[in-house]
């Protein structure tokens, strides 16, 4: 089953097929196409964090609706698990390895959730077993994920809803506001400069959870710095997330012009998706700095800007 990400500007295109704004053309064609895939098992178009925050933040009602009755029915309520959760496996996973041990044998999709409300840290059963996580639990037992998706996102209140967004607004602008710091001090400076400084920045950050990941495990921390610079620069370019944020921040922050939210957002995005889907649509620009960072053939994966590219992608019987 192919594990497809689409950008958030490409569900709002499926969703005036959706909609009825659209009812003919390649688009159309697209959209049904990718119905049928669905149903069929052959694809799965699972939802990030960024795309709940995103589509919540609409204030048509309307529009919103249609996003998200779009989402649900080719997503099924599916979800990518959370950063915290996907971190803690792969830094688990480098861990085994810096010390020879055989392989964390995950199941085929483990990053994956039942449930959207997954993909954020306090809510993702991975990681967490909450009051919160299990009154979830129950209320899927009498709707689908997709249902619960829909209505979460209908359902809100306007107020609240606003309220939010103007917080996780601010949260992201001071953000922003980092990267250009960051990005001043290395005026002039070469991409692969900037990478590794970012790596560096992501080891210091990062550096707490590792101490406790190890402790978990039975490694000793200072055995793991005693082996030398190459378990170090492991645990931050080995470890997917971390080095997919890495290289897109790096290139990102090379480039002329402001950033914005949206800029971190994609980034976001890019380090949730590339590591694991087959196909990753998005905007040129951000398709453009994943493959000059090479990360398609590191993660095999399709990169693409256009659904037209899965037009009778999946019309044809599977090889």
């Amino acid at each position: 089953m192919d594990i497809v990400y689409l950008d958030q500007n490409k569900w709002i295109e499926l969703a005036r097929v959706y909609s009825g704004a659209v009812r003919s053309g390649p688009l159309a064609e697209v959209y049904f196409q990718l119905l049928a895939a669905v149903e069929a098992g052959r694809a799965l178009f699972p939802l990030s964090a960024s795309h709940v925050l995103e589509t919540s933040k609409r204030n048509d009602p309307e529009s919103r609706g249609h996003v998200a009755a779009t989402q649900a029915v080719l997503s099924k309520g599916f979800a990518y698990r959370s950063r915290a959760s996907r971190l803690q496996v792969e830094i688990c996973s480098v861990m085994h390895q810096i010390f020879g041990n055989p392989p964390m044998n995950l199941p085929e999709h483990w990053f994956l959730a039942e449930c959207f409300l997954e993909a954020f840290e306090s809510l993702d059963s991975l990681i967490s077993q909450s009051e919160e996580v299990q009154r979830i639990s129950r209320i899927l037992t009498v709707i689908s994920p997709a249902d619960l998706y829909t209505d979460y996102m209908t359902g809100q209140s306007d107020e609240v809803r606003r309220m939010a967004h103007a917080s996780l607004k601010q949260g992201l602008s001071d953000l922003v506001g980092r990267m250009e710091m960051r990005r001043k001090r290395l005026t002039g400076e070469r991409v692969d400069l900037r990478r590794r400084a970012y790596f560096v920045q992501l080891f210091m950050d990062h550096e707490e959870l590792f101490i406790r990941i190890a402790d978990h495990l039975g490694y000793s921390y200072e055995r793991l710095k005693s082996i030398g610079a190459s378990a170090v620069k492991a645990l931050v370019e080995e470890v997917p997330t971390l080095n997919v944020e890495a290289e897109m921040s790096a290139r990102l922050e090379a480039e002329a012009g402001a950033l914005t939210t949206n800029d971190v957002l994609d980034m976001q995005s890019f380090y949730t998706a590339i590591p694991y889907s087959s196909r990753v649509i998005a905007e040129k620009a951000s398709v453009s700095r994943a493959r000059q960072a090479k990360l398609d053939v590191r993660y095999q994966v399709v990169l693409s800007h256009s659904l037209t590219d899965l037009l009778n992608l999946y019309s044809k019987p599977p090889t």
